[in-house]
């Protein structure tokens, strides 16, 4: 019998195999991104409820199908039935999800990066007010998480942000910068605590042009082509 291991992972992506099986694509706490199957998926045990963008799930898992490892059992430890009925936070979910999916590539989990993640799920399912700047939040936060934090030296000298150098500029800079507006929401977003950062009045645009700018930044500073789809999701949702 093929060694059995415990674990607990993040969903990212599914893709449906056959008539009642998956394959699931998530961050393993222990292994980082991985591949699992699922079989049977769809009898018993709440079915596919479980498994949706940043569902968490402790999994017994075991070797199997080429380089996937098959998910023998699986529980949540967390409902998480706000992120699974309420339109707004799916949306925001399908976004980080598709985000972690492109942005995080096969290779170890730091542990501390992972409960970063689970955390951030947490507060987004628990949330009881507006999560109209939740997204926004999150990138700058995700940012951080991976080492990749803007230098918040934001001042009337250095009121523009520069992405290649991750640090506020003068206005008179002749390098390509953030617009004054996406400036000056970044610099409330790193200084605010998180509940000041999340009440802040925004347009639409200003909410989806700010998200384009932080993914375009991450693609960036990761070497990726980060071309999140589900941002236009967002961005019309929260008009």
């Amino acid at each position: 019998m093929p060694a059995e291991r415990e674990t607990r992972i993040i969903v990212l992506h599914l893709t449906k195999y056959g008539d009642r099986s998956i394959v699931v694509q998530a961050l393993d706490r222990d292994q980082g991104r991985t591949g699992f199957f699922l079989r049977g998926a769809g009898k018993g045990r709440g079915g596919l409820n479980y498994f949706h963008s940043l569902g968490i799930l402790d999994v017994i898992a075991t070797g199997g199908k080429g380089d996937l490892e098959y998910i023998k059992e699986y529980e949540s430890p967390y409902g998480l039935n706000a992120i699974r009925t309420d339109p707004y936070k799916s949306a925001i979910a399908l976004f980080i999800g598709e985000l972690l999916y492109r942005s995080l590539l096969d290779g170890s989990m730091d542990a501390d990066l992972f409960d970063f993640l689970e955390d951030s799920i947490a507060r987004l399912d628990a949330e009881t007010g507006s999560v109209a700047n939740f997204h926004l939040c999150f990138l700058v936060d995700y940012c951080r998480a991976l080492g990749l934090q803007p230098k918040d030296n934001f001042a009337p000298h250095s009121p523009l942000f520069q992405p290649f150098t991750a640090e506020f500029t003068a206005a008179d800079s002749l390098a390509e910068t953030f617009t004054a507006e996406h400036s000056q929401l970044l610099h409330g977003i790193l200084s605010l605590p998180r509940p000041e950062a999340m009440a802040l009045p925004l347009s639409r645009d200003a909410r989806g042009g700010f998200a384009q700018k932080m993914v375009e930044y991450l693609s960036y500073h990761l070497s990726q082509n980060l071309n999140i789809r589900s941002l236009a999701v967002l961005h019309d949702l929260f008009s």
